[in-house]
């Protein structure tokens, strides 16, 4: 009688995820962030917030994000290809999509909270910055299209796969979003944002792309600016 000897089924590796940068290289970034957020943050102290979103300095102010990962990426010749600028799979951004709208639920529980405490939220604030705007144009191209360009690019492709690697996804993804958070200067929206980078660095955690993000991004901050718009704009047709 023949006795076979099994091996023992060894358990699945966990993945592995390696990027082409030094760990300390996301510290680093976040070092250039806190200089380029202080730089922003004095100059919002000399001008009004409405002046400089309707300005053209507002395009260079965040195109500035995008400064840490140009001279890191050139002091270690890495490839841009490296952050996530590859295909896809389109089920991600249905993904994307079911989670933005349990993320809206969070977020409008958190603004009845704040409105109850007598805070004003930060679509309130959006909405005195559109008031007192003569053109929007220049809040609308940053907010609608190169934010969503210019922070995905630094706080997933960047930031959250460099702290993947190190810590794994869950920390790597908390980490990032707090930080994510904390860069936009706004108290009242730190919760919103810190959920939102959530589900963002989710959604490249399970695509490996940045697209999907920017896509997502864009459709937060275009359905938000166009609303805030309408509603400083067009109040008299919301009215019978």
């Amino acid at each position: 009688m023949n006795l076979e000897i099994q091996e023992p089924v060894s358990a699945p590796e966990t993945p592995r995820y390696s990027v082409p940068w030094k760990f300390i290289d996301n510290w680093i970034g976040v070092a250039l962030l806190i200089i380029i957020d202080l730089i922003i943050f004095i100059i919002t102290l000399q001008s009004s917030k409405a002046k400089l979103a309707q300005s053209a300095l507002i395009v260079l102010l965040e195109l500035a994000y995008l400064l840490p990962v140009i001279l890191i990426f050139a002091w270690r010749r890495t490839s841009w290809k490296a952050l996530g600028f590859g295909r896809f799979d389109p089920n991600t951004l249905g993904l994307g999509c079911g989670l933005l709208v349990g993320a809206y639920i969070l977020i409008i529980l958190h603004n009845l909270l704040l409105s109850f405490l007598g805070v004003d939220t930060q679509g309130e604030e959006i909405l005195k910055v559109f008031k007192e705007l003569n053109s929007p144009i220049w809040f609308f191209i940053v907010g609608a299209v190169i934010a969503p360009f210019v922070e995905e690019t630094f706080f997933r492709g960047f930031l959250f796969q460099g702290f993947r690697e190190r810590y794994g996804w869950k920390l790597g993804m908390l980490l990032s979003s707090a930080i994510f958070a904390a860069a936009h200067l706004d108290l009242v929206a730190l919760i919103p944002t810190f959920i939102l980078g959530n589900v963002l660095a989710y959604v490249y955690h399970r695509s490996n792309s940045l697209w999907p993000g920017i896509f997502l991004h864009f459709l937060v901050n275009a359905f938000g600016l166009f609303g805030a718009y309408f509603a400083t704009h067009y109040q008299n047709l919301m009215q019978f």
